[in-house]
């Protein structure tokens, strides 16, 4: 009785595990995307080195000042997003969620560090101040990862943004007035 209890649990088992394998090799795509970003950054960024978590950001001299932003600020941004798909030639993604050839939209609200944004920009954010304008390399890992953005963006794609900070709104700690 227990070797058949057993037998039909280590069945139910690889049945489970072959019905969850989705046939793709999510390591392969994700060791390409990674092999894919080396080549862009040693054409578009040679030498660059990226901070602890793998962004890479290029903060244009002589843009922002004031305050560094901090974790509890909203900042108004405006940006256009890229997927880095075929090497150095990236694919715009879409531009009506930032600026392109001086067209202003709606600023762009984050929070930072409240989770509203992808991981890899509310880094950035905080290596910006009021005014600065940047460019940034953002590995999947601090973007959409394994699901993709669910439009645009696919599976293990580094995204590359233009990023122009135009208000920050100071986190201030509440007091109690008495």
């Amino acid at each position: 009785m227990k070797k058949t209890v057993s037998y039909i649990l280590l069945m139910l088992g690889a049945v489970a595990f072959f019905a969850c394998n989705d046939g793709i090799d999510y390591q392969k795509m994700r060791d390409d995307e990674l092999a894919l970003l080396d080549d862009y950054m040693a054409i578009a960024h040679p030498g660059a080195e990226p901070t602890a978590s793998g962004l890479y950001y290029f903060n244009e001299p002589g843009t922002g000042e004031g305050d560094t932003i901090k974790a509890g600020d909203q900042v108004q941004l405006f940006y256009a997003t890229w997927s880095l798909v075929d090497g150095p030639d990236s694919v715009l993604v879409d531009e009506t969620n930032g600026y392109l050839d001086g067209h202003r939209y709606e600023p762009y609200q984050v929070t930072v560090g409240a989770g509203g944004s992808i991981q890899g920009l509310e880094e950035a954010l905080t290596y910006m101040q009021p005014g600065t304008r940047s460019s940034l390399v953002i590995n999947s890992e601090l973007a959409y990862g394994q699901s993709g953005s669910g439009y645009a963006i696919g599976a293990f794609q580094t995204v590359l943004m233009e990023v122009e900070i135009y208000k920050v709104i100071p986190f201030e700690v509440p007091t109690d007035e008495e």
